[in-house]
């Protein structure tokens, strides 16, 4: 989406931000198109929606938004401003566009244990406020790992590439990964895991959807996915466990010290069961196959911000996620049980037992 600075004026004449006086394009991000807006008073992110985008999907996500701020979550959110008429979308050349003031803060390519801890909490706080909350997207509890509709679109993919005469790489790339993947998306048992509560959740909680200021976190953006599906509250923690804790060396890998790190820290402000961290890989294996399909409509639909690496490395995060489902449960349910352990030695010496 490209918009020149008469555009971009004329879209902003429909909220109380003042004269434009310089502007750029954000070119983080893989899904809407965003433009910091400095103005005769203040600072602005003029966001300019994606075109699949349904209309009732966005009102809800600014719906979203405006709950957190009333319910005073502590960290600060793009929080939608009211356009001239009292609405909180434009329209232009059929896109819709909003407005929101700038959030001062730089986002971190990799966390630490001290950033890990600090999004831990935050996560925790936001969990407990939408629990609290009667927020519906109305998506139902239906499409368990997103399952039927990934299939859906990995299978229309298919079709297309097997219409063309001549095959690229990328497309050579997709067939083959995808001769192990539908297999492995139709062997998740989605019958146990779709009895959990569900809820409409960020789903990409990660580096670049947070922002940081002294190393102090201090805002959280991108909620657009809170109106795609519902899903149980450790699907936002697998993401971020996705995301923020692979192994430095091997990327499709994952590093067990952050994993556990960042579950204890959570873990400090909300309860997370047994159970529920079994479901762990297979959400894992679900999220990465659903990224190796979005990957591939982006190739289709936005081939300038696609990438083929990211098509190989979704492939082999859902493959060793499946050799390695049980390391992976023993390593963090075997931690807490120790972690426990810990607790009940220290308990006897204190009591001199």
């Amino acid at each position: 989406m490209k918009l020149s600075k008469t555009q971009i004026k004329k879209i902003l004449e429909n909220w109380n931000v003042g004269e434009v006086v310089s502007f750029k394009k954000a070119f983080k991000g893989v899904v809407n198109h965003n433009w910091i807006v400095n103005t005769t008073k203040g600072k602005y992110v003029l966001r300019g929606v994606a075109f699949f985008k349904k209309l009732s999907e966005l009102n809800f996500e600014l719906r979203c938004l405006n709950y957190l701020k009333k319910r005073k979550f502590r960290y600060k959110i793009p929080v939608p401003l009211l356009t001239k008429d009292r609405m909180f979308l434009s329209k232009f050349q059929k896109n819709y566009f909003w407005v929101y003031e700038f959030i001062e803060g730089r986002d971190i390519k990799r966390f630490n244990r001290n950033e890990l801890r600090e999004v831990a909490k935050m996560m925790a706080l936001y969990h407990d406020l939408i629990e609290k909350s009667k927020l519906d997207n109305g998506r139902g509890q239906g499409n368990v790992f997103c399952k039927n509709t990934v299939l859906g679109e990995l299978n229309k993919f298919k079709s297309g590439i097997l219409k063309k005469g001549k095959k690229d790489k990328k497309d050579r790339v997709f067939l083959n990964e995808l001769l192990v993947l539908v297999p492995l998306l139709k062997s998740l048992n989605v019958g146990a895991y779709g009895k959990l509560r569900r809820y409409p959740l960020h789903r990409d909680i990660n580096p670049e959807n947070t922002l940081w200021k002294d190393g102090v976190l201090v805002g959280l953006i991108d909620f657009e996915t809170v109106s795609e599906i519902n899903e149980p509250f450790v699907k936002d923690i697998v993401v971020m466990l996705q995301y923020s804790c692979r192994d430095r060396k091997v990327p499709y890998k994952f590093d067990f010290g952050l994993f556990r790190y960042f579950l204890r820290e959570y873990k400090r402000y909300r309860s997370l069961t047994s159970k529920e961290i079994e479901f762990i890989p297979d959400i894992l294996i679900a999220g990465a196959i659903e990224d190796f399909s979005y990957q591939y409509w982006m190739f289709l639909n936005d081939p300038a911000r696609a990438k083929l690496h990211r098509l190989k490395l979704y492939s082999k995060v859902a493959q060793w996620t499946n050799k390695n489902k049980k390391r992976i449960i023993n390593e963090l349910i075997l931690n807490k049980q120790r972690g426990l352990f810990r607790t009940k030695i220290k308990i006897l010496k204190l009591s001199g037992e």
